[in-house]
């Protein structure tokens, strides 16, 4: 019987951390090592792992590092990307985050003949970090290039391919996903800490955490993470951890007692993904990706990023409430197994890569 073709699968990936990272690695380390031979392009982030060597140790990966943070390492960074798509003669090209969406398609040229997936993981244009003007030139930008080159774009949550489709009916979805068995825990696994992870930035809105724990003084609060704002973070019962490896970040959402999560923008967050899997009560704010994975009341709570006073009702009834705690977890854990297992997602991708198309 003849062997199958091995199938040439490059990522380019530029926000190498959280999320993305968790993402990118899930994929990659479970597509068919015998079936699938994997080149990462990726840049680094201050909140990159320490153990990004170790996490893509298998004989089917390899991993080239390419800086494509700022403005000035863009020129290079094109050229560097062509030179490893000349040299390993992709199959399939797929671009991770913003950036890499626009320097993968300029280093792929016009006429690139590899099939292009694209995955967005929160479009830059629904930053509210910038203004109205910087928006707007970030949507242009996302169609320009993809007149220029045209992507399969995989939004990450249905509220992603929603504004996706202001860019290109080429598209489809493919919810984040977690590896559930990783966040088996026991029953009533409830410590006394008000927990939230992730990168201390604009997105993840430290100021509207830092007012909601003062209000809470008798509680403690945990951020798992680090990051330029940490400096907003003042209260005197938040605990900042610094970059954890994931086996601790893990465990201290495992031992939460509530989950929050005060993000402005998102695509879908894999945090809340392992908070609900974990079987966590979370508040979060009504964005896209939060409300794709949150329904009000059921699976969690829904508060607007903007009312604080909101947040401290919400959060004060459940604190007062282990049996609604209890019952939110419950549901939120039935979810996320159901619809957001990482067996399920990889699938979806392989067949996407085997077929270069849908």
């Amino acid at each position: 019987m003849a062997k199958m073709k091995t199938v040439k699968v490059m990522f380019v990936v530029e926000s190498f951390s959280t999320g993305v990272y968790a993402i990118v690695r899930d994929i990659a380390c479970n597509l068919d090592r015998d079936r699938f031979d994997i080149h990462i392009l990726h840049s680094l982030r201050d909140d990159s792992p320490a153990t990004i060597e170790q996490d893509y140790n298998q004989n089917n990966i390899t991993l080239s590092y390419i800086p494509m943070g700022s403005l000035k390492t863009y020129p290079s960074a094109v050229k560097a990307i062509r030179k490893h798509i000349r040299s390993f003669e992709p199959d399939v090209i797929h671009l991770h985050s913003s950036k890499a969406g626009v320097l993968g398609r300029l280093a792929a040229g016009r006429k690139g003949t590899q099939p292009l997936f694209y995955s967005p993981h929160g479009f830059s244009f629904l930053r509210e970090d910038v203004g109205t003007m910087k928006r707007r030139a970030f949507l242009t930008i996302e169609k320009v290039v993809q007149w220029w080159h045209p992507a399969h774009i995989i939004a990450v949550s249905e509220g992603e391919a929603v504004h996706a489709r202001h860019i290109t009916d080429q598209l489809t979805t493919i919810d984040n996903f977690i590896d559930t068995e990783l966040f088996t825990i026991p029953e009533g696994n409830e410590g006394n800490r008000i927990v939230t992870c992730g990168r201390i930035s604009p997105q993840k809105n430290p100021v509207l955490f830092d007012d909601i724990a003062r209000q809470f003084p008798q509680e403690q609060f945990m951020w798992i993470g680090d990051g330029p704002l940490r400096d907003k973070l003042t209260s005197a019962n938040i605990t900042v951890t610094g970059f954890l490896a994931r086996k601790d970040a893990i465990r201290n959402v495992k031992e939460a007692k509530l989950y929050i999560q005060t993000s402005l923008w998102e695509g879908m967050p894999v945090s809340i993904l392992e908070a609900m899997a974990a079987g966590k009560a979370v508040i979060a704010t009504d964005i896209v990706g939060n409300k794709d994975l949150i329904e009000n009341g059921v699976t969690g709570v829904l508060c607007d990023p903007q009312a604080a006073d909101e947040w401290a009702q919400r959060l004060r009834e459940l604190l007062n409430s282990e049996s609604r705690r209890a019952m939110l977890g419950k549901q939120a854990k039935d979810y996320v197994s159901q619809y957001h297992d990482m067996r399920k997602a990889v699938r979806m991708y392989k067949q996407m890569y085997l077929r270069g198309r849908l």
